[in-house]
């Protein structure tokens, strides 16, 4: 009996766990940029003495959705959005972040930020600058950035063998512990900007089930816990 408390115990505790996850993705559905995430379950064998095993449920590892979300038109001189693999490059205080949201602005000294104020990094590795009042500004699909047709620099993305190794940060960054690759023939697209990839349809789904889950999960341990009891209250009876 005890032990199938313990394994339902198990599956409630990576059940909360998948709440939280399923909750961040709800609450970030209108982020720019941003990758759901899900969860992976698997069975956790444990011997119980001589007899058969137990199959605990764990919860071993949460991966990104990398599917490309689809395109906001904005009209917005700064907003740019990547077709196909890659991020963006950020520079922060606490060193280079990555991140598929491309709803960029100028700040005051006309430096290329994201909306925390994190400047955007070119090519080159340098923030993307502009002088005061210039006008007519214009990516091109290659990441060409030019002031009435005079090339002033030029977005340069990096990508990832291994995408799922990035790290979540802060408002739609990611840390990695190597560097990105260049990607040569990067393709951007002014004027829009990349939507969440989240489906709030299909995680609101997903939090009733889980929810109603959790509930038959715990109904089920507080029946097993008033059957100890009473077997306990049986036995001392027995005996007295």
């Amino acid at each position: 009996m005890d032990n199938t408390i313990y394994i339902a115990l198990s599956k409630q505790a990576g059940q909360f766990r998948q709440m939280d996850v399923i909750a961040n993705n709800i609450a970030n559905a209108d982020t720019a940029g941003f990758s759901a995430e899900k969860m992976i379950f698997n069975q956790y064998l444990v011997k119980d003495g001589d007899k058969s095993k137990m199959a605990f449920a764990q919860d071993i590892a949460t991966f990104r959705d990398t599917t490309e979300g689809k395109f906001k038109k904005t009209d917005g001189t700064f907003d740019v959005a990547i077709r196909g693999d890659g991020y963006f490059r950020v520079q922060t205080p606490l060193g280079v972040r990555y991140t598929r949201a491309g709803n960029f602005q100028l700040d005051g000294e006309g430096t290329m930020v994201t909306p925390d104020g994190f400047p955007v990094l070119s090519q080159d590795g340098e923030p993307v600058q502009f002088a005061p009042g210039e006008h007519n500004v214009s990516i091109g699909r290659d990441g060409t950035i030019s002031v009435n047709n005079d090339i002033r620099s030029r977005l340069g993305i990096v990508r990832f063998d291994n995408p799922q190794l990035l790290e979540h940060t802060s408002s739609g960054l990611y840390r990695a512990e190597i560097e990105g690759e260049p990607v040569e023939n990067a393709e951007f697209v002014q004027g829009f900007v990349e939507s969440s990839n989240v489906q709030p349809v299909i995680e609101l789904t997903g939090m009733i089930k889980t929810s109603r889950s959790v509930g038959n999960t715990a109904k089920l341990i507080e029946v097993m816990f008033d059957l100890q009891r009473r077997t306990v209250r049986t036995e001392n009876a027995s005996q007295g």
